[in-house]
């Protein structure tokens, strides 16, 4: 607001003040604008709710990459090239290390002899990365979804799944090409876990480190395997694998 179109009496204090008066009255009528609008992007906090953690309009990104999507435009549901072709169920953006935005889908994979479930990705300049096949028992309650948050402070990525009775984790680790193999021990056979799967096991955190644990349930079969006692094992990132602890 300019002393030109303040009141009169305004205008004969700014006269009487001097040039620095006036000065200083425009600053905080400035200052009272820039309350009532709110701050911009910018300065991180409007008044949409989006620093509340309240949904918004954009698709949703990972917390701890705000602005994963913010330089890349992504396809709403995988590309053919991803060979994941289905029920798109939920997706996450990411920022990939060595990639950049990433986004990573999970998809019910349409009527076929292979795995039930797929988790697909895509790079920001639309380059599909290789799909993990994943069985998941959709009479279950969400037998195929991201941990929350998905990504931790390693960058490693988390989708909890479920082939038929426990939970199991699947870590999606970065590497320069994508993420890497999960190892499973045989195509068909998603009990049996992996390098980087899980079967009967939890992600538990993220932790004071920003990292998340995984903690693993081994049945034993001794006498049988419904009568064998069960073990807990809590695995922790040590930069190449998880390892037990303790």
């Amino acid at each position: 607001m300019s002393p030109s179109s303040s009141s009169p009496w305004l205008r004969r204090q700014l006269s009487r003040r001097g040039s620095a008066a006036a000065r200083s009255a425009l600053l905080m009528s400035a200052l009272a604008a820039v309350f009532v609008a709110g701050c911009t992007d910018e300065g991180g906090t409007t008044r949409s709710g989006a620093a509340e953690g309240k949904p918004t309009a954009s698709a949703p990104s990972d917390a701890s990459a705000p602005s994963a999507a913010s330089d890349a435009s992504f396809p709403p549901s995988p590309p053919a090239a991803a060979g994941c072709a289905g029920e798109m169920l939920d997706h996450r953006d990411i920022r990939h290390p060595d990639l950049g935005p990433v986004r990573v889908f999970l998809v019910r994979r349409s009527g076929s002899d292979g795995p039930a479930g797929c988790v697909a990705a895509v790079t920001g300049s639309g380059r599909a990365l290789a799909p993990v096949e994943v069985d998941a028992n959709w009479s279950m309650e969400d037998p195929l979804r991201f941990a929350a948050p998905a990504t931790d402070s390693t960058k490693n990525l988390f989708v909890v799944y479920n082939p038929g009775r426990y939970d199991g984790v699947l870590v999606l680790v970065p590497t320069a090409d994508g993420f890497a193999d999960i190892g499973w021990r045989s195509p068909d056979e998603h009990y049996s876990g992996g390098r980087f799967a899980f079967y009967y096991a939890r992600p538990v955190g993220p932790g004071k480190d920003g990292e998340y644990a995984i903690v693993h349930y081994i049945k034993g079969c001794d006498p049988s395997c419904a009568e064998g006692a069960t073990a807990k094992v809590t695995l922790r990132w040590d930069g190449h694998d998880y390892l037990p602890t303790g």
